[in-house]
């Protein structure tokens, strides 16, 4: 970077960063960013690093910089908690600086809000800033995106969060290497498992019995996935940990996938490597040395199971289905 007064995260991204960075020092900032990319890819971490490098605060609290986010019980961003968002960002600033506003999971704005929101956006306040994080920009009306500076967060490569993780951390190579590849090119999740052992341990666990549900039968199939996912509500926090199980299933299948072709260096799960060969053996055994239509099969039952989750399916009916068909 040409200045070394902005402090960003120091991995992935380098595109956003360096077009943000552009925008500060030419004095060049739009009314509205969306930032669209898969979960952990850092869009919140550069959002806040964007925010406290245009208000010149780079570290604690500050007073003019406000985030909207789902409440955990609730499925979407209602209209009160939007006007009132709306209502504080055009306040005036206490520091004398743009005030900014981050919402996160933007997609989950109600239709109303959505609506609120455009208004303000048709209506622009000077030194007012709006940055919309989302999975997938297509979520959001055509008439805020028009409106909007887009920016598209992409996944890292293994070899480099690996090297991060390393360099930053001392971590030891073989978990490094496992954990770069369980992370997908997400750096943020690499370091969250490394920074989290139980929630490593707990995650390897879980797969492990999500791989074991295709040698038993169907009643201990069903008092497995109990034991995987409790949740029987309809709660946005019931069907986000739904989604992740089905992310993870997903990368199961695709490591098997891989194995049935010869391509063990490519798998996801690599620190499950021993479990998966065993579970590839299982697979050609009951089907004749053939396993790949079964999991093509289960692949194509996890893509229905998304779909059912986002049509608002309850998420422990969605995967009950995905195990009794497995």
């Amino acid at each position: 970077m040409a200045k070394t007064k902005y402090i960003w995260p120091e991995i992935g991204n380098e595109k956003v960063i360096e077009f943000l960075e552009r925008g500060l020092m030419n004095k060049k900032i739009a009314q509205t960013y969306v930032f669209t990319g898969g979960n952990d890819l850092g869009k919140s971490t550069i959002a806040l690093a964007f925010a406290r490098n245009l208000q010149d605060q780079p570290e604690g609290f500050n007073s003019d910089l406000h985030i909207l986010e789902p409440e955990p019980t609730k499925k979407s961003i209602s209209i009160e908690a939007t006007r009132q968002f709306i209502k504080t960002l055009n306040l005036s600033s206490f520091l004398n600086s743009y005030k900014i506003g981050i919402i996160k999971e933007a997609d989950l704005l109600s239709e109303e809000a959505k609506s609120a929101l455009l208004k303000t956006l048709e209506e622009p306040k000077e030194k007012v800033v709006i940055i919309l994080l989302t999975a997938d920009e297509n979520n959001l009306p055509a008439t805020i995106l028009s409106r909007s500076q887009i920016l598209y967060f992409y996944p890292v490569p293994a070899a480099v969060i690996y090297d991060y993780l390393i360099k930053n951390y001392g971590t030891q190579r073989s978990l490094a290497k496992d954990l770069a590849n369980l992370a997908l090119g997400r750096p943020l999740a690499a370091r969250k498992l490394l920074e989290n052992p139980e929630d490593y341990r707990a995650y390897l666990s879980k797969a492990e019995s999500w791989l074991s549900l295709s040698s038993l039968d169907l009643n201990e199939r069903l008092a497995a996935l109990d034991q995987i996912f409790k949740d029987k509500t309809w709660s946005k926090l019931a069907v986000d940990s739904a989604g992740e199980i089905i992310f993870m299933a997903e990368g199961l299948a695709r490591d098997l996938f891989l194995l049935s072709l010869g391509q063990p260096e490519k798998i996801q799960h690599s620190a499950l490597a021993s479990t998966l060969d065993k579970t590839l053996a299982a697979l050609n055994e009951a089907s004749g040395s053939n396993s790949v239509p079964v999991i093509l099969r289960q692949l194509k039952l996890l893509a229905a199971a998304k779909e059912y989750l986002a049509a608002n399916v309850n998420p422990h009916l969605v995967l009950e289905q995905v195990v009794i068909n497995f």
